[in-house]
């Protein structure tokens, strides 16, 4: 996975493919995404060909991680189109092929993500003859810099209409300025919108086995050009979410979801610590 496509994140090449190997190798699937295989282009091939060397317990571990967080997602996403909420803001969109799968021609779906990383996305999907069933907009931005509202803005986004927002595998990469910015947008926009995101736990809350994984990890972050930035301590952080002003801070822990989306499993696949969610409501 280390390499870039077209100034693309490899970070966003990589949870395409966990979410493509999972398609695969999980049965019954935690997450359903027939789209996951063929939005790789021409590198689903080397899925194919090497999938006996991702059954390693890291690999596992990473691709159950990917699937569990993106099924809460969606199934948080169903909640808020059914209460209403027909603007969905995807912020770092990556490979997500949600737009595409969606069977709502009244839904907006914003894809938020680096300029590179959305050109690449596009050739794949020109390339591949794939198509949204909802009106879709790609909006390019960088969280660091600060233009995120504007940008979405100028997009089409409406900001009195109730929104759903997703914002996975993006927050560990962000410094806490950029993470405070884009929650503080999210707060400002109408009332009932909601946020699902996931962040790194800080290792000091960490068994050892989970302080090795993220050892492991920041160090092949880092060696393709993306270290880790944040890690925070699950209580701290949902004190500072209340203090923003959020109506709903829901601390999703592991044994949530294990319960909801891997209880009735016989092959015995868990969720750990290292990455935790919050579901929010404005």
């Amino acid at each position: 996975t280390g390499y870039c496509i077209n100034g693309a994140k490899p970070s966003s090449h990589a949870v395409a493919v966990w979410r493509a190997q999972h398609q695969l190798l999980e049965r019954p699937a935690i997450f359903n995404d027939p789209i996951a295989l063929a939005i790789l282009g021409d590198a689903k091939t080397a899925v194919l060909e090497k999938l006996e060397s991702f059954k390693d317990p890291l690999s596992t571990a990473m691709r159950v991680a990917i699937a569990v967080r993106s099924r809460f997602a969606e199934d948080e996403r169903k909640h808020a189109l059914q209460q209403g909420a027909l603007q969905y803001v995807i912020l770092g969109a990556g490979l997500d092929t949600y737009a595409y799968r969606s069977k709502n021609q009244h839904e907006r779906v914003f894809e938020v993500d680096l300029p590179g990383t959305q050109a690449m996305k596009i050739a794949r999907i020109q390339q591949e003859n794939i198509h949204s069933n909802c009106a879709l907009a790609y909006v390019a931005c960088a969280f660091e810099a600060g233009a995120l509202e504007k940008n979405l803005l100028e997009a089409g986004f409406d900001k009195n209409q109730k929104t759903f927002f997703s914002w996975l595998g993006v927050v560990p990469y962000l410094d806490a300025e950029a993470i405070e910015q884009t929650l503080t947008f999210i707060r400002s926009c109408a009332r009932g919108s909601a946020l699902v995101f996931d962040y790194m736990v800080d290792p000091r809350n960490l068994g050892e086995l989970e302080k090795m994984t993220i050892t492991i990890l920041s160090a092949q972050l880092a060696s393709g050009g993306e270290p880790l930035k944040s890690f925070f301590d699950p209580q701290v952080f949902a004190e500072t979410l209340s203090r923003l002003g959020f109506s709903h801070v829901g601390d999703i822990s592991p044994d949530y979801l294990n319960e909801r989306y891997l209880a009735l499993r016989d092959d015995g696949l868990r969720v750990g610590n290292v990455t935790r969610m919050f579901n929010l409501v404005v």
